[in-house]
């Protein structure tokens, strides 16, 4: 239902996915990353855990410079980059830890824009409380009782909350959307 032209800011998880937003500006949750890292360090042996440490603290410092002057961000951030950098030439012999540095690679340029752009969030949690009335209906009841009436539901679920956030009146949408005679022509919540 996202436009590939979208050049807003999404907060998202490191689905790769979303990475072909190529116009948007990015922010990957640092929340899931945490976890990630508190997964590990409780997984894997002792020997190798400092990687999901080192992650850990860096990404907990970038949470602790939100609050700083844009300068004080600004040297905060150079050294965040430079940690990251470091991370990524180490030697990770277990392979979590190698997944965990190749996603932060993979993910480098959208894991601190919270801290160059004002009003970015964090992490995902405003988008996940906004489906969780949504999930939990789908799971507890709902009317679906297959897969496929489970994935309609959670698209319908979608569009009807983004309707509702974007100010667009969610029949008219999907009227407009029911009756596109073209691809070309199918309307967009994002305008």
């Amino acid at each position: 239902m996202i436009s590939p032209e979208y050049s807003g800011v999404m907060v998202r998880d490191g689905w790769a996915p979303s990475r072909r937003f190529e116009k948007a500006t990015h922010q990957t949750c640092i929340a899931h990353l945490l976890r990630r890292c508190d997964e590990l360090i409780t997984d894997l042996p002792v020997g190798a855990r400092s990687t999901p440490r080192r992650v850990r603290e860096t990404l907990t410092g970038a949470l602790c410079a939100r609050d700083l002057d844009d300068a004080e961000r600004a040297a905060v951030l150079a050294d965040l980059a430079e940690r990251f950098a470091m991370l990524a030439d180490d030697a990770h012999p277990d392979n979590e830890n190698h997944k965990l540095v190749a996603h932060l690679s993979a993910e480098k340029d959208a894991l601190f824009t919270f801290l160059t752009h004002k009003g970015t969030d964090a992490t995902n949690w405003r988008a996940e409380q906004a489906i969780r009335p949504a999930v939990v209906n789908r799971k507890v009841w709902g009317g679906n009782r297959t897969g496929r009436g489970a994935a309609t539901e959670g698209r319908m679920m979608s569009v009807l909350r983004t309707a509702s956030q974007q100010g667009v009146e969610a029949i008219d949408f999907l009227s407009r959307l029911a009756r596109a005679p073209t691809p070309a022509e199918v309307p967009s919540l994002f305008t």
